[in-house]
């Protein structure tokens, strides 16, 4: 036996060099991981060997300036369009190019399914500049006493504009600065429809709703409830003025014509319908100022025109669903995190993710403080553009500035001071979790897909379907929802003072 044990450990001994677990100098001999961020994109997905370069260039950079040796990074830009079919089959097969990091657009929904891990574990180390940079930001990323995402630090509050075809608006002697609010917009375009019966300066009507809660300070917790001012009761989303206010208005656009004809039949996004021209006007939130929306749509639109812009509205904070987790099979979380961090921190990568790479998709100019398309191509036709994905990941308030014009649609300063000056609800950062009311979730929501999206749009009579709607919601068991959630909501306001 002792022969034969001698003989074994002299075998293993002779293995050992040949089983790959000898440190190469320097370092672990294990090959990095594979991250897989899969992230969204509202304009054209960019060709694959654009995306690749891209790809090639931040792993590039994490090997050889950051010194990152424990992962690399494989890059999936899906169109936001498909994006919301798409990722949540990803999550739930886990196949072999299912992402690891994803963009978050509802997070309660997706903890509840089990999609995303909690990033509890990484809170203090791998992810702490992140959450020291974000400060209470990071409550919308909360759940159940646990961190599920990153919110996006950008985005969350934007500036409400009309924005709009300038040419046809002077040439008819239209007054737009009298447009302040979604109502007063009402009388502009009213005369504007005078002047071209047969235009219409408004894409769709669902913003509605979004501009009626800022207006009454009505925000939303989760997706059924809400707080109306300074109190923490909460209420039936859809029994709230402003829901009632934003179909009525919408409705009342849509008869007169205000709008594009659509609906909520459309495919198309409101920013392609304006840009190419069948609208001659729009509503959209930014982070920006009027004048540099007006001349990025300018820059930006399709078939030359030049645009003007007036503000209708400025959000209020909202807990926010929109951020960045950890897909639930991940197997290295922890190096999945460690780049979370990196597109808050380290500019050159967030950067790289939405500009694309320098001489591929910008060129600086001689001083080093401005940049322009390469020579021959602009924004429609640079291999890689995920500039309008700008606010939907990481730290937003990062970015280049264009000689041209403000391409992005955001400005970091801009975007800070309409964060600083946001009112705040009172149940900024609390999410609700459904696990005691699945069954009436899963009702509901199928009650508001029936009728949800016709109203917001417009296309039907409020004063015939709303009522259907609001009883079709009790039978569901929305009541019971809301009850639930104002429990947790009241645990909530005493764990946080």
């Amino acid at each position: 036996m002792k022969k034969l044990f001698v003989l074994l450990l002299a075998v293993l001994m002779l293995l050992g060099p040949l089983s790959g677990c000898t440190p190469k100098e320097g370092g672990d001999s294990k090959e990095p991981s594979v991250i897989t961020l899969e992230m969204s994109t509202l304009f054209i997905v960019p060709s694959l060997e654009a995306t690749h370069k891209v790809e090639d260039t931040i792993n590039d950079y994490l090997k050889n300036t950051l010194h990152e040796e424990g992962y690399k990074i494989h890059l999936k830009i899906t169109a936001i369009s498909d994006y919301f079919q798409a990722v949540p089959m990803e999550l739930s097969s886990g196949g072999e190019d299912a992402p690891d990091l994803v963009q978050v657009f509802s997070m309660a929904d997706w903890v509840n399914q089990g999609f995303i891990l909690p990033l509890d574990d990484y809170l203090d180390k791998e992810l702490k500049p992140t959450v020291d940079m974000i400060g209470n930001i990071i409550g919308s990323g909360k759940m159940s006493g646990h961190t599920y995402m990153m919110p996006r630090y950008f985005g969350t509050v934007l500036d409400w504009k009309f924005i709009y075809n300038k040419a046809l608006v002077d040439a008819a002697g239209v007054d737009v600065t009298k447009a302040t609010d979604i109502d007063s917009l009402g009388d502009v375009l009213a005369e504007l429809k005078t002047a071209y019966p047969d235009e219409h300066f408004l894409v769709y009507c669902d913003q509605f709703n979004r501009l009626y809660n800022l207006k009454t300070h009505t925000s939303q917790v989760g997706t059924y409830a809400a707080t109306v001012g300074g109190n923490t009761t909460l209420y039936d989303y859809y029994e709230t003025d402003a829901f009632k206010s934003a179909i009525q208005k919408a409705y009342e656009f849509r008869q007169k014509g205000y709008a594009d004809p659509e609906g909520s039949a459309n495919t198309l996004s409101h920013d392609a319908v304006v840009m190419g021209g069948s609208s001659k006007g729009v509503i959209m939130g930014h982070s920006a100022d009027a004048e540099s929306i007006a001349k990025m749509f300018t820059r930006t639109n399709t078939y030359g025109a030049e645009f003007g812009a007036v503000t209708i509205g400025k959000d209020d904070l909202m807990t926010d669903t929109l951020g960045i987790g950890i897909a639930h099979y991940c197997k290295d979380p922890a190096a999945a995190a460690r780049f979370i961090n990196l597109l808050y921190t380290d500019e050159f990568v967030w950067i790289t993710l939405i500009y694309g790479v320098e001489g591929q998709d910008y060129v600086w100019n001689a001083d080093h403080t401005k940049v322009n398309y390469p020579e021959g191509l602009d924004f429609n036709s640079v291999p890689y553009n995920c500039i309008y994905s700008c606010g939907m990941i990481g730290n937003g308030f990062q970015g280049l500035e264009y000689e041209t014009s403000d391409e992005s649609g955001s400005d970091r300063e801009y975007g800070k001071k309409l964060m600083d000056e946001a009112w705040c609800p009172p149940l900024y950062g609390f999410t609700p979790t459904t696990v005691n009311v699945m069954n009436e979730v899963t009702a509901v929501s199928n009650v508001v897909e029936q009728y949800s999206d016709v109203l917001t749009f417009g296309d039907v009579d409020p004063a015939v379907e709303y009522p259907k709607f609001i009883a079709a919601l009790k039978d569901a068991g929305i009541d019971k929802i809301i009850a639930d959630y104002q429990a947790q909501a009241d645990e909530w306001v005493k764990a946080n003072g």
